[in-house]
C-alpha cells in the first residue's frame, strides 16, 4: 500500500531523516521519518513587545498501517510543498473483503479509529456485492476481478445479464382481500380469470402487512419467457418490494431456483428508496447488461433499459410497492374514441409519501461515488418513513376492497341496462339467466414481444462481438484464409467487449428515428418537455421532441381534438395529425406502426388552408433560429396559453367548439377589417387597403367607385362599430385618414427589407396632409388633423403593444 502525505501537514517540508529501511517492519502509529516544518509564532521581545517569527519545528511522520516497507519515494534533504506518495508499504492483509465492519481474512476490526486515522479501514472495501446482503462488502479491485470473472464465464456461454422487475412487468399483485372470496365463489363472473391467480401470506413484514394476504397474477406466458431468456441471458430480480416479498415471488415464479439463484435484490439492500441503480448490481463494469422496468424514470431513463407496457391485470390497484416513489407521470392512453382499439385498464396510481429524491443520473460522478452514496439505505428515520407508506397502501387496499367497488359499478350499470331491455320487450327474462359482466380480463401479450427485442438484443451484442473479435485476431482476410490466432493474454476477449448502451440506441434509432413530433394537450401545462417521461422515453428512439410546427415536423400528437396546434397542423398537409396512443404503441412494440388506425378526426372548422411556400419558408425559418431551451420555454407558454383561452370560454374538452353560419360571417368581416385582407398572397398594400377614393379618402377593401354616398358609409359605419372590438375601430378609423402609419404597420418588411427611413416618412406625412386638405369638408377630417393624427398613432402603438399577443391568439383561435 502506496502511503500518501495528508493535506493538513505545514507545508513546505523538509525530510531531516528516514527512520526505517526497506525490508523492515513497521506498526501502525510507529515512526517512519523525521522532517522539519516552518511556521510563525508570537514571542515577547526584551521591551515586552509581541513579535511575530518564523520557526522551524521538528517532528515526525508515523505509519498507519501494519507491514514490512518495500520501497520509499522520498530520500533526505527533500523539500515537499504538498501531498505525494512517500512510502510503500506491504500489509499482511489488505482487507479487501469485509464482513459487518471486520475484515472477513484477518479478523481486523474496521471501525478502529486513531489520533492518526486519516481514513478508516471500512471505506476499502465500500462495494456491496452480494445481491442479498449489505454487511458484505469488497474493495473496487476485488470487485472488478470477481465481475472480470463473470463477464468470462458469460462470454463462454454466449449470455448477457437481465435485470428484471417484478411488479407491472412480470407479475401483477393486490391485497384486495376481494379477490379470495371470487376465487372460492363459482358463480362470480370473474372467476375464471382468477382460477391461476396465486397467494401468499407475509407474516415477518411490518405490522399492517403481517398477516396480509398476498394476490399474484403472473404475467401471460411467463413461464415460457423466462425458459427461454435464461438461455440467452443470466437472471437478476431488482425490485423496490422487501426481502420477503421477493423471496416468496421467487418461490412461485423460480421454485427450484434454476433461473434467479440467489440473485436477489429488494429495497431492503438497494440502498435507496426511491430510484434503481445498475452499478448496484454490477459496480464497475455495466457494458453487458440489459433492464426490462415498467418504469423508466426510477432508473433515469437508463440506455440499457428496456420500458415495458405496464401490466394492469386486477383494474385500479397499479403497484404496491410504488408508495414511496416519485409519483410517475401520467402519458396514459388517449380516450379519442376514433381509435379502434379494445378498451385498457385505468393507468398506474402512484401516491408519493413527501418530496421525492431525483432519480440517480447514469453517467454523472463515478460508479464508486454513486455506490457510497446509495449506502443510506439503513437510516431509520428513511426506513420508518417507507415503511410507513406502504403500511398506509396496504390498509387502504385491504379495507377499501377497490375491486369490489369497481365491480358493483358495473353490476349498477349491467341493471340500468336489464331495466331498459325489459322496459321494451313484452316478455322478461328469468331472473337466474341474467347477465353479470365481469371485471378481470387478460389479454396481455406483451411478453411476447419482449422476447423478441431481447433476442435482437442478444444477437446485435454477440455479432458486434464476433465482428471485433474476428478483426482483432487477425481481420477478415485471415478468417477467411482459415488462420486461427492464439490469443495474446487472457484479457484479450474483455478489451473488445461491446456496450449494450451503445448497441441499443442504434436499434432503436432504425425504428423511429428521424421523426420529429410535436407534443399538444398531451402533457400537464408547467411540465418540463425535454424531461418528460414521454419524451426521454421517445428520444431514447432518436425521435426529434420540437415545440413548433415546421416544414421538419412529421407528426403531433394529440392528447384531444380543437386545440390551436391540431389547427395549425392542418395547414402542413404531411404532418400526421395522430393520438398519443399511436407514439405508446410504437415504443412498446419497437415498431413504425401504420398512422392511419390512429388518426385524429379533425373538425372541418379547424382544417385551414395549406400554407404557401413563402410563408413555410418563413416559418422554418423562424423555428430553426431557435435554440432548443428557448423552444421549451415556448412550448410551455403556447400550451398554456392556448389553455388559458380554452378555460375562459367556460367550456370543457366535450363541449361542441365552433360558430353558426351567422356568427362566421360577423367573425370573417371583423377579421376582414382587422387584417385587410384574408388572402395570404396579396401584397402587404394590398392587404392594407392602399386604393383610394377619387376624393383623397381612403375606401374600405371589396367597396368600389360607386359604393355609396358619404352619408350612406357613416351609417354602415356606425353599425359596424357598434359590433367591432375596440382596437378593430380605431384601425378602421385609420383607414379613412391619411397618415404614415401605414408603412409603419405593414406586417412584411419593404422590397429592400427596410423600414422607410424619417425623411421618408415626414414626405409621405407631407403628401398625405396636403392630399387632405385638397379633400374639403367631404373628407370627414378635421380642420387641423396634427394633433389628432399623432393622438391616434400613439393610442394605436399602445394597443398594438400591450394586445398584439392576445389578439393575435384569438383571432387563430377564430380562424
Amino acid at each position: 500500500m502506496l502511503l500518501r502525505l495528508p493535506y493538513s501537514l505545514h507545508y513546505p517540508i523538509t525530510i531531516t531523516s528516514l527512520l526505517k529501511s526497506a525490508g523492515d517492519d513497521v506498526k501502525k502509529d510507529e515512526a517512519l521519518f523525521r522532517y522539519n516544518y516552518k511556521t510563525k509564532v508570537e514571542e515577547i521581545n526584551i521591551w515586552g513587545e509581541t513579535e511575530w517569527k518564523e520557526r522551524n519545528f521538528p517532528t515526525r511522520f508515523e505509519s498507519t498501517v501494519d507491514g514490512q516497507v518495500e520501497e520509499w519515494k522520498i530520500s533526505e534533504g527533500d523539500v515537499i510543498d504538498g501531498p505525494i506518495d512517500v512510502v510503500e508499504i506491504a500489509e499482511p492483509c489488505a482487507h479487501e473483503v469485509q464482513y459487518g465492519g471486520m475484515c472477513a481474512e484477518c479478523g481486523k476490526d474496521m471501525t478502529e479509529a486513531s489520533y492518526n486515522t486519516e481514513m478508516m479501514d471500512s471505506m476499502r472495501a465500500p462495494i456491496q456485492m452480494s445481491h442479498d446482503n449489505t454487511a458484505l462488502t469488497v474493495s473496487e479491485k476485488e470487485a472488478n476481478r470477481v465481475e472480470e470473472d463473470a463477464k468470462r464465464r458469460l462470454l463462454a456461454s454466449k449470455r448477457l445479464s437481465l435485470v428484471v422487475d417484478l411488479d407491472q412487468t412480470i407479475i401483477h399483485a393486490t391485497v384486495d382481500p376481494t379477490v379470495g372470496e371470487w376465487k372460492e365463489d363459482k358463480d362470480n363472473p370473474n372467476y375464471e380469470a382468477l382460477r391461476d391467480v396465486r397467494q401468499f401470506r407475509l407474516i415477518d413484514d411490518g405490522p399492517g402487512m403481517r398477516g396480509c394476504w398476498y394476490y399474484i397474477k403472473l404475467r401471460p406466458g411467463l413461464e415460457d419467457f423466462l425458459q427461454n431468456i435464461a438461455e440467452l441471458y443470466e437472471l437478476h430480480i431488482y425490485t423496490m418490494g422487501t426481502r420477503a416479498y421477493a423471496q416468496n415471488i421467487a418461490d412461485i415464479i423460480d421454485p427450484t431456483r434454476k433461473l434467479f439463484g440467489d440473485r436477489i435484490l429488494s429495497r431492503d439492500e438497494s440502498g435507496s428508496l426511491t430510484a434503481k441503480n445498475l452499478h448496484r448490481l454490477f459496480p464497475t463494469d455495466t457494458k453487458m447488461v440489459v433492464i426490462i422496468d415498467d418504469r423508466g424514470d426510477v432508473w433515469g431513463w437508463n440506455k440499457n433499459l428496456i420500458k415495458v407496457s405496464p401490466y394492469d391485470f386486477f383494474v385500479g390497484i397499479g403497484d404496491i410497492n410504488s408508495s414511496f416513489l416519485p409519483q410517475k407521470q401520467d402519458i396514459g392512453e388517449t380516450n379519442n374514441k376514433a381509435v379502434a382499439k379494445p378498451p385498457k385498464p385505468e393507468p398506474k396510481e402512484h401516491h408519493a409519501n413527501g418530496a421525492a429524491d431525483k432519480p440517480t443520473g447514469e453517467g454523472d460522478v463515478s460508479a464508486l461515488a454513486q455506490l457510497v452514496t446509495m449506502g443510506g439505505g439503513d437510516d431509520p428515520r428513511l426506513r420508518a418513513e417507507q415503511t410507513n407508506a406502504q403500511e398506509e397502501t396496504i390498509l387502504h387496499q385491504v379495507e377499501d376492497r377497490p375491486l369490489l367497488q369497481k365491480q358493483k359499478e358495473l353490476d349498477a350499470e349491467d341493471d340500468g341496462s336489464a331495466e331498459s331491455s325489459e322496459s321494451t320487450s313484452s316478455i322478461e327474462e328469468p331472473q337466474e339467466n341474467k347477465h353479470r359482466h365481469h371485471l378481470l380480463e387478460d389479454h396481455d401479450r406483451e411478453l411476447f414481444q419482449l422476447q423478441e427485442r431481447l433476442e435482437q438484443v442478444h444477437a446485435k451484442f454477440f455479432d458486434e462481438y464476433d465482428r471485433t473479435r474476428t478483426s482483432g485476431l487477425g481481420g477478415r482476410v485471415a478468417a477467411l484464409r482459415g488462420e486461427r490466432v492464439p490469443m495474446k493474454d487472457k484479457d484479450v476477449d474483455l478489451k473488445l467487449v461491446p456496450d449494450v448502451k451503445d448497441i441499443m440506441p442504434k436499434i432503436k434509432s432504425r425504428i423511429l428515428g428521424g421523426i420529429v413530433v410535436v407534443f399538444s394537450g398531451v402533457l400537464p401545462l408547467g411540465t418540463d418537455t425535454k424531461n418528460a417521461d414521454i419524451s426521454r422515453w421517445a428520444m431514447s428512439f432518436g425521435i426529434t421532441i420540437s415545440s413548433r410546427i415546421n416544414g421538419r415536423t412529421t407528426h403531433l400528437v394529440a392528447g384531444r381534438n380543437r386545440t390551436a396546434k391540431v389547427r395549425e397542423a392542418t395547414r402542413w398537409p404531411e404532418v400526421k395529425i395522430v393520438t398519443t396512443q399511436w407514439l405508446l404503441d410504437s415504443l412498446v412494440s419497437w415498431r413504425y406502426l401504420d398512422e392511419e388506425p390512429y388518426l385524429l378526426p379533425v373538425h372541418p372548422d379547424d382544417r385551414g388552408e395549406p400554407l404557401s411556400p413563402k410563408s413555410r419558408e418563413l416559418a422554418d425559418s423562424s423555428w430553426l433560429s431557435s435554440s432548443d431551451e428557448a423552444a421549451g420555454s415556448m412550448f410551455t407558454e403556447d400550451e398554456a396559453q392556448s389553455e388559458d383561452i380554452f378555460r375562459e370560454t367556460g367550456l370543457d374538452d366535450h363541449s361542441p367548439v365552433g360558430y353558426d353560419e351567422n356568427e362566421q360571417a360577423a367573425v370573417h368581416d371583423e377579421l376582414r377589417d382587422f387584417l385587410g385582407s384574408d388572402d395570404e398572397s396579396e401584397s402587404d398594400n394590398d392587404a392594407w387597403g392602399d386604393d383610394q377614393t377619387s376624393g383623397g379618402k381612403k375606401r374600405k377593401r371589396g367597396e368600389g367607385a360607386d359604393a355609396g354616398t358619404d352619408d350612406e358609409s357613416a351609417d354602415d359605419e356606425e353599425d359596424e362599430d357598434k359590433q367591432g372590438s375596440r382596437l378593430s375601430q380605431r384601425i378602421k378609423r385609420s383607414y379613412e385618414r391619411s397618415t404614415g402609419l401605414r408603412e409603419v404597420a405593414s406586417a412584411v418588411p419593404t422590397e429592400n427589407n427596410a423600414l422607410p427611413t424619417r425623411e421618408q416618412a415626414e414626405q409621405e406625412q407631407d403628401i398625405d396632409k396636403a392630399a387632405a386638405s385638397n379633400a374639403g369638408s367631404d373628407d370627414g377630417l378635421p380642420e387641423n388633423p396634427d394633433d389628432d393624427e399623432d393622438d391616434l398613432e400613439r393610442e394605436m402603438l399602445a394597443a398594438f403593444e400591450n394586445d398584439d399577443d392576445d389578439d393575435e391568439d384569438i383571432v387563430d383561435e377564430n380562424e
